[in-house]
């Protein structure tokens, strides 16, 4: 059980640190004078996307969410919401996406825009988080059976974090060097 609960909260303290980059990003950002270098913006976009968009959460509500509910289907209201808020945060990033191309595309124009949905990001997937670290783990770390816990973490070391894994992938060099920072 250990150490399937910790690649998920590991993969869970990855994002955030790169949510607290996004956010740093995004309190520098200013419409002022030359174009700022998005490149950092547009890494983290790209890696939600190739991560926890692709392989966290779908993870989550292919072995997690289903034994939970089979176990302690009083869960099930929750883990409806969790499974919501997965495809409200892919809409949330696709909107991040489609600002800060448009802010880049069109500077000085569509700040506010981009502060805003990036902001809106950052406060949902941290609240989305807190619900899984608060709600969902405990009561899989007390419920879920031996078999459960192998296949989740059969499934969770399966994921190569392109960011935090072993292998760095090229694109997140420098979203990496800042993280660590």
């Amino acid at each position: 059980m250990a150490d399937a609960i910790e690649f998920i909260q590991a993969e869970h303290r990855n994002l955030d640190r790169v949510l607290k980059v996004l956010d740093e990003t995004l309190d520098h950002l200013s419409a002022d004078g030359p174009k700022p270098n998005l490149d950092l913006l547009f890494s983290i976009v790209y890696y939600v996307r190739v991560f926890p968009e692709k392989l966290h959460h779908p993870k989550e509500e292919q072995f997690l969410f289903p034994a939970l509910r089979r176990i302690r289907p009083e869960l099930s209201s929750v883990l409806d919401e969790l499974e919501r808020q997965h495809v409200a945060g892919a809409q949330h990033l696709e909107r991040l996406d489609a600002v800060l191309k448009s802010f880049d595309r069109e500077y000085p124009k569509g700040l506010d825009a981009l502060l805003d949905a990036g902001r809106r990001f950052v406060r949902t997937q941290r609240e989305h988080m807190g619900v899984e670290e608060r709600d969902v783990l405990p009561a899989a770390k007390v419920f879920l059976s031996a078999d459960d816990w192998a296949a989740m973490r059969r499934a969770f070391a399966k994921n190569m974090d392109p960011l935090f894994g072993d292998h760095l992938e090229t694109g997140f060099r420098a979203l990496y060097e800042r993280i660590t920072r």
